[in-house]
């Protein structure tokens, strides 16, 4: 918050604070206490605040006064903080618990830090009642905490160093300060030492899992990091049924670049626990991260698919995915005439010129020249070759007609609703590839030949943040994930059967080359992760499409051909030979095709898992 922010904030504050000293003086209470609610909610540590509460208590006693601030859901938070301090005067420990329900809500204002709370004696409290708040507390913070957020909490940090020192035989006590200390350390950059020393104690007092893992984490956030891996393995054998301790271990394990110690302790978990599913989540992302092999990620998708219900959300497979094409983002074009347009200036695409290509390329990234270059007189040397302007097998989709050299669509354009629905969700990014299929959802309810449609005609770009052609690919793919969608196409089959949709999917990546056999290979790279049954005759239609790639890149450049590569190594089952090609097609390339700018990628959406309309 900048300093003129803030100023603003008391001035709100001044200002309702006036006005609850006109309705004091009128004998108003109840608009007293809504001017006093809304003074705190914008400066909760004006002492003008608690002047003016105190007032009130004056004036209606102790319990008519709270009675004027209530909380039914939904609460505002005023209310909420003016109920606390004023329960605070006879209750502290029932006005600390409302104080840290408003700092899980708003952790940023220095809700608690008022002068009751800093005069409270520790000894006069229940040390049992005292942990469970510092663990309220703590929840909402941030581990750390940001130094603007440990500002406003520092009061607690204060509150447990006395409750430590009036209850020195309480376990529980000191080993939730610990747990809270360590949030801190952006501001006070010593008090590690009192965690691990307060964790510690703790611990020695009551050796059991909660203890442990407090005092453990002390430790690991101290820089001692197998101190802190001994304290959890001496819990996990003295518990051996907490297979979340193993979790909590391989994490620190694999940030600290020891990924084969991290994965031996959650086989041990799975093997204790073959249902755990925080321990599978991170040893499926550990394996790929380790050695890339997609079959890590699909034993999660089929496990997820398997167990339904699981002890919290994960990002496992969001973080295995990200950073890899295909996984999180659309690929990137590799045609010449799209690094073309990169480096023409978007001011300068109306003046005309001259340019020439020395091979055809595929119809989707010249259409997207000739949109934006309309002066250019572009000219491709050669001739057109034979398996690129027509269907690579006879049953192949049509989307393009060749005239020579040049290919116009073979359907007609979409109508306007189909475009701006699928416009409206449209995203380079996505977390993984099931994120991406539940995004297309909203797509299913348009006819097949429509999505076709799209293919070909996709919605004019609304981001000009991306580099050219990222947009329509990322259109095409989508349009494509909404034919795994498409209620016509499943009409009468069973829940979750794609059978037609995948019918249609192959013909289009048998069809024309072109960026629209990526985007319906994807689809049933997609399809076969989600559904065992299609797998194989996914594997073989995305090994045999790559293959025929790779055979005519020895006749001519195929500009597809490396993300077809991609694709094949994240298709569930595919044969070692073809992965291996798939490797050494990647390994010879000298520049893959980057991601969209960071600056492009939209807000992370929540996500359903194997969503079913």
């Amino acid at each position: 918050m900048t300093d003129e922010q803030h100023a603003d904030l008391i001035a709100q504050a001044h200002g309702e604070l006036s006005l609850a000293r006109v309705a004091l003086a009128d004998g108003d209470l109840d608009h007293t206490a809504a001017h006093v609610a809304g003074a705190i909610a914008y400066a909760p540590g004006l002492p003008e605040v608690h002047e003016l509460l105190a007032a009130i208590a004056a004036r209606a006693g102790d319990e008519g006064a709270i009675a004027l601030f209530p909380v039914e859901q939904p609460a505002f938070i005023g209310n909420v903080v003016a109920r606390a301090h004023l329960q605070g005067r006879h209750d502290p420990l029932g006005g600390l618990r409302m104080l840290a329900q408003a700092t899980r809500f708003e952790p940023a204002q220095p809700w608690a830090d008022v002068s009751w709370v800093r005069a409270l004696e520790p000894r006069r409290l229940d040390p049992e009642h005292l942990a469970r708040l510092f663990v309220a507390v703590m929840s909402g913070l941030g581990d750390p905490a940001e130094p603007a957020v440990a500002r406003a909490n520092e009061v607690y940090l204060d509150l447990a160093r006395r409750a430590c020192v009036a209850h020195p035989g309480h376990a529980l006590l000191h080993g939730a300060a610990a747990g809270l200390a360590r949030r801190f350390t952006a501001i006070a950059p010593g008090v590690l030492a009192d965690a691990v020393r307060w964790g510690g104690h703790g611990y020695r007092l009551r050796p059991d899992k909660l203890t442990a893992v407090w005092y453990a984490y002390a430790l690991k956030a101290d820089g001692r990091l197998d101190q802190a891996l001994q304290v959890m393995r001496q819990a996990w054998a003295a518990q051996p049924d907490e297979v979340d301790l193993c979790a909590d271990m391989a994490n620190w394990l694999a940030e600290a670049g020891r990924p084969d110690e991290a994965l031996d302790l959650l086989d041990a978990a799975i093997r204790r626990a073959p249902d755990y599913d925080c321990a599978v989540h991170t040893a499926a992302r550990l394996r790929f991260q380790r050695d890339g092999d997609v079959r890590h990620l699909i034993a999660l998708i089929d496990f997820l698919r398997e167990h339904p219900v699981n002890s919290h959300e994960h990002n496992d497979l969001d973080a295995a995915c990200q950073g890899r094409p295909w996984l999180n983002f659309v690929n990137g074009p590799a045609e010449s005439v799209i690094n073309l347009l990169h480096q023409i200036p978007r001011d300068d695409r109306a003046m005309g010129g001259t340019a020439t290509v020395s091979a055809l390329e595929v119809p989707s990234a010249l259409r997207i020249v000739h949109r934006e270059l309309p002066s250019l007189a572009l000219t491709v040397e050669g001739a057109a070759p034979p398996d690129m302007v027509t269907p690579q097998r006879p049953d192949g989709r049509v989307l393009w007609h060749y005239s020579g050299m040049a290919a116009a669509p073979a359907v007609p354009p979409p109508d306007a609703r189909a475009s701006a629905l699928l416009a409206g969700l449209v995203s380079p990014f996505w977390a993984n590839p099931v994120a991406a299929y539940d995004q297309a959802l909203p797509l299913g309810q348009l006819p097949a030949e429509e999505l076709v449609a799209l293919l070909v005609h996709p919605p004019a770009p609304t981001d000009p943040r991306l580099p050219d052609g990222v947009w329509e690919r990322a259109a095409q793919t989508y349009a494509c994930l909404g034919l795994l969608h498409c209620e016509e196409l499943r009409a009468g089959a069973e829940p979750g059967d794609t059978t037609r949709s995948r019918e249609l999917l192959t013909a289009i990546a048998f069809g024309v080359e072109d960026w629209t056999t990526e985007a319906a290979l994807f689809a049933l790279v997609v399809a076969a992760w989600l559904d065992p049954a299609g797998r194989r005759e996914v594997r073989d239609t995305v090994g045999r499409r790559f293959a025929a790639a790779v055979r005519q890149s020895r006749d001519r450049v195929v500009t597809i051909r490396e993300s077809l590569a991609a694709l094949a190594l994240i298709t569930p089952d595919m044969v070692p030979e073809v992965t291996s090609l798939a490797r050494d097609v990647l390994d010879r390339t000298d520049e893959p095709a980057p991601p969209p700018p960071p600056s492009a990628q939209p807000p992370a959406k929540k996500r359903r898992w194997f969503g079913r309309r």
